[in-house]
């Protein structure tokens, strides 16, 4: 069995705080995404730009504190396993941060070149992105919930996944619309709207992978 750093009422607690705050810092990140669909959906193009500095700055404050983890795991007195497992997690959960802003680029850059994106595209990514900030939110309270009920975090990582279903089945809905418009929009506007897609779906994926070790904590807990 694991023993896993929620468990621990050693040195160790101090680790799961910067697991907490840098899933707190990702989820800012993802916030940061949505809002710049929202500003592009409700036609504040004009506010893009200073939206996107945002989430440029919360990933690179994600990214310290990934970095600050790191060092402290090489510093725990964890077993080897153990110290891969909160590794991973941490490098799954910083794949989110990077897929969500990448994303957003995409979307400042598509502004920057006069792509047009149509209503549909945009309340469809903002609907993605929305499953997204969920999911993130879910994470957080899975977080928590291994400390005082993993049975709690069970069910909730059971709704992680859920969620990522449901946002599988919106990229498929969504690319279905963008491949039939391809030839009529062009292939930079085809292009750049399947990768924004593809970026949020990515990002989701990774929290699907966060969801199966929260699944892996919680039974080692039982």
């Amino acid at each position: 069995m694991v023993t896993w750093i929620w468990a621990s009422k050693r040195i160790e607690k101090g680790i799961m705080s910067k697991c907490m705050e840098h899933g707190t810092k990702v989820s800012n990140v993802v916030e940061g995404l949505v809002s710049v669909l929202k500003a592009i959906d409700e036609g504040r193009l004009n506010e893009v730009a200073s939206i996107f500095s945002k989430v440029f700055k919360a990933e690179r404050e994600a990214d310290e504190i990934k970095r600050g983890l790191i060092y402290d795991l090489s510093r725990a007195t964890l077993l080897p396993l153990d110290r891969d497992f909160i590794m991973r997690l941490t490098l799954r959960l910083d794949d989110v941060a990077d897929y969500s802003k990448a994303a957003a680029r995409r979307l400042l850059i598509a502004i920057q070149i006069g792509i047009i994106l149509d209503k549909e595209i945009t309340s469809s990514l903002l609907n993605m992105a929305s499953k997204l900030h969920e999911a993130m939110n879910l994470i957080n309270r899975a977080f928590k919930e291994l400390a005082e009920s993993p049975q709690k975090a069970l069910s909730t990582a059971d709704a992680i996944e859920r969620v990522e279903e449901e946002v599988d089945d919106l990229r498929t809905s969504l690319l279905e619309y963008i491949f039939l418009r391809c030839d009529e929009k062009g292939p930079k506007w085809c292009t750049i709207v399947k990768e924004i897609v593809d970026e949020i779906e990515n990002s989701v994926d990774r929290c699907e992978n966060v969801a199966d070790m929260i699944r892996y904590i919680s039974v080692s807990l039982s």
